[in-house]
């Protein structure tokens, strides 16, 4: 998937942001920390803005879902929660808000998010729950849980927890 850009009009200059990374538009060289910081500000005024117009559910599990993945955990979860408050039953939004809880140092609110449809027959959500049971250290529960993922179907994410469980509890799969 290809970064959005931003063109925002900061003292004079158009600075383009690729939501990773910060130029300046004609000469393309990267600014100061010192500006990039007030360009940050900026774009996260701006992007509120843009995040509040969205109405539309898919629309915010998929903003939130790349704005997770550009490691923007705030506004991603604010994406989510915006989400879920009107379809609390939708999963690939559960997942979205995992991910993002154990990003942001949270896997134990990450399970929390997820137990009640723990039963679901979605294996992103398994996968998920695996990672955070991996992340607290709880190898046979995300073995069973990474058990459940796979019998649905199977993915790269899915396949790197199972790496992850065997590396650091290899008993488990004697």
């Amino acid at each position: 998937m290809k970064a959005a850009r931003h063109l925002i009009h900061f003292e004079g200059k158009d600075y383009i942001w690729t939501e990773t990374d910060w130029f300046e538009a004609t000469t393309h060289l990267t600014p100061p920390a010192s500006l990039i910081r007030a360009l940050d500000i900026e774009i996260a005024l701006a992007l509120r803005q843009q995040d509040n117009a969205i109405t539309d559910v898919p629309q915010l599990v998929s903003t939130a879902s790349a704005a997770r993945g550009a490691g923007q955990y705030v506004r991603a979860e604010f994406l989510i929660r915006r989400a879920l408050a009107k379809e609390p039953d939708n999963l690939a939004a559960r997942v979205v808000l995992s991910a993002t809880l154990r990003a942001r140092g949270y896997p134990e609110q990450a399970l929390a998010e997820t137990n009640a449809f723990s039963g679901a027959n979605h294996s992103a959500l398994h996968t998920t729950r695996a990672a955070a049971l991996c992340d607290l250290g709880r190898w046979e529960e995300a073995k069973r849980e990474i058990g459940r993922a796979l019998a649905i179907s199977s993915d790269e994410e899915s396949f790197n927890v199972v790496h992850r469980i065997k590396a650091a509890a290899p008993e488990l799969y004697w």
